[in-house]
């Protein structure tokens, strides 16, 4: 097999003689990821990225994502890699497998990562912030959420987002507009929009969550006041089943130079009577602890 996207000897350089991550099976939580199953683990991906992933990416950047009345239609070749991305457990490799990841060392499930992204970057966003968004949900959600949404999230049956940027708040997110208003059941109604969002609305999964930053009323002004809150784009019920669309609506996508076959949305949560409001959201950060729960979905 020709030596694409990374020479495997340089990966095994990396992995056995400069970090010993061997090393690793010494401890108990790493005990089964000796050489053989780190080396077995590194030969999966990398004939996953080539054989699969590589051939993918000119198809994906040709066709691009298309975009119909609020719906959006991706690359047709990426549902096949992702149903075998969902088969091969990929998207959660170091994560706890209670959850549904496979725990290996994050170093492992880097090499194999390396192969991914360098395969087919637009489709592993999809796939990535998937696993942030659930990592989010891991971290800082409440039980209850990690029961309802966590092991949907890293099995790939539900895909995941980060909703930040806003017309008039891109680095200085301490600026959105966003407001949350608290429900009598003690959901949010969600009010605002939300711009260049990757992965915000596609065919590929049957629901979205979307980790969405906004500010309670009443709540300070700049980053402090900041909390973030759960918004899937199919409400799920207490017992885990879906229930009614959320009035999350994508009401375009952007044409840009590259990663054409990822789609980046603006999405504006609206009610069927016009106003831009997001019925249901589940709060996930403490009102005093603003914007630092977003770290973990950025890893």
């Amino acid at each position: 097999m020709a030596q694409v996207i990374s020479d495997r000897r340089d990966v095994d350089f990396v992995l056995h003689e400069q970090l010993q991550v061997e090393d690793l099976s010494k401890h108990e939580r790493f005990a089964e990821f000796n050489k053989k199953t780190v080396d077995l683990i590194v030969t999966e991906a990398r004939n996953l990225a080539v054989k699969e992933m590589l051939p993918t990416r000119e198809l994906g950047d040709k066709e691009g994502c298309k975009f119909d009345k609020g719906k959006v239609t991706i690359p047709e070749s990426f549902h096949k890699l992702y149903t075998l991305f969902k088969e091969g457990e990929w998207i959660a490799m170091s994560e706890d497998p209670a959850w549904g990841g496979q725990g290996m060392p994050v170093t492992v499930a880097l090499a194999a990562s390396d192969y991914f992204n360098g395969a087919n970057f637009p489709f592993m966003i999809y796939a990535g912030l998937t696993h942030g968004a659930g990592r989010l949900v891991e971290v800082f959600g409440t039980d209850k959420q990690k029961d309802l949404f966590l092991k949907k999230m890293y099995s790939g049956e539900w895909t995941g987002t980060m909703l930040l940027t806003e017309s008039d708040a891109g680095s200085d997110v301490g600026a959105l507009a966003t407001t949350a208003v608290k429900n009598d059941d003690g959901t949010y109604s969600i009010t605002g929009n939300k711009i260049f969002i990757s992965a915000g609305e596609h065919d590929l999964s049957e629901n979205i969550i979307h980790p969405v930053l906004a500010r309670i009323e009443g709540a300070p002004a700049g980053t402090k006041g900041i909390s973030l809150f759960l918004v899937p784009k199919i409400w799920v019920k207490d017992d885990g089943s879906l229930g009614e669309p959320n009035d999350v609506v994508c009401t375009g996508i952007e044409e840009k130079m590259g990663i054409h076959g990822n789609s980046t949305c603006t999405l504006a949560p609206r009610n069927p009577s016009g106003r831009r409001e997001q019925r249901d959201a589940r709060h996930v950060s403490d009102d005093e602890r603003g914007s630092t729960a977003y770290g973990p979905s950025r890893i």
